[in-house]
């Protein structure tokens, strides 16, 4: 049962290219998560890396990026969700893709293995957590996939590297510093029904190339992100 919803969790996700097209700007994503970022500022609260992120100089926005990548292993959810979205905003859009899916599998990661039982309540860092990584995948999702699956063979390309690149589990209990987690020996079984849950979204993706360019036509997300462009970023998409 566990590896059907997870699947479907993911397909959910990729679906956003099947929404209406919206009226507001397609090249800047508005998001507000409490206390992690509000776009429109931006302001971010996320750890060392907020004030690079938040930054308007393009050289220190890239660097702090780069700086990031050299500690891969040991980010958060909340850490990729936020560079994603910044990303995004500063044009490195095929860039934001490949930093969402990750945030999306790790946010995903966190979710099932988070000790649910012991989470506690508003206020919490679990129960906050918890919230905020459904609350970013609902709110980065629309317009990086809207971009995204605009070119699906590209986005294979991303989820398959997504999904090779976490077949094993970080340690989380130094990444989320104060939230119990369930015990080692479901770690890597859990993890294995996310990552086969990429998969079978990878390989429904190769299917539906053309029906998915059909449905962007028709209902407006292939006019809506069509002018966008991505900048391609250094040693990066």
């Amino acid at each position: 049962m566990k590896t059907i919803v997870v699947t479907l969790v993911a397909l959910a996700c990729a679906l956003a290219f099947a929404q209406e097209a919206r009226a507001d700007d397609p090249g800047r994503i508005d998001a507000y998560v409490s206390p992690y970022y509000d776009s429109s500022g931006p302001i971010i609260r996320i750890g060392e890396y907020s004030s690079g992120l938040a930054s308007k100089n393009r050289q220190v926005f890239v660097a702090t990026i780069l700086r990031m990548k050299k500690s891969w292993g040991r980010l958060s959810f909340l850490e990729r969700y936020v560079a994603a979205a910044r990303l995004y905003d500063l044009g490195f859009r095929n860039e934001a893709t490949y930093w969402f899916y990750s945030a999306q599998y790790t946010g995903r990661q966190f979710g099932s293995l988070v000790d649910q039982k012991s989470m506690g309540g508003m206020g919490s860092p679990a129960f906050e957590l918890y919230h905020a990584q459904g609350a970013f995948l609902e709110l980065v999702g629309p317009d990086v996939n809207g971009y995204a699956f605009g070119d699906v063979g590209a986005l294979v390309k991303i989820i398959r590297r997504v999904q090779s690149e976490n077949r094993t589990v970080p340690d989380l209990r130094a990444i989320y510093s104060g939230v119990a987690f369930i015990g080692n020996a479901q770690w890597q079984h859990r993890n294995a029904e996310i990552n086969a849950g990429l998969g079978t979204l990878a390989a429904s993706l190769d299917k539906q190339g053309p029906e998915i360019a059909r449905e962007r036509v028709e209902n407006g997300t292939q006019t809506r992100f069509a002018q966008l462009t991505s900048t391609p970023f250094p040693g990066g998409y």
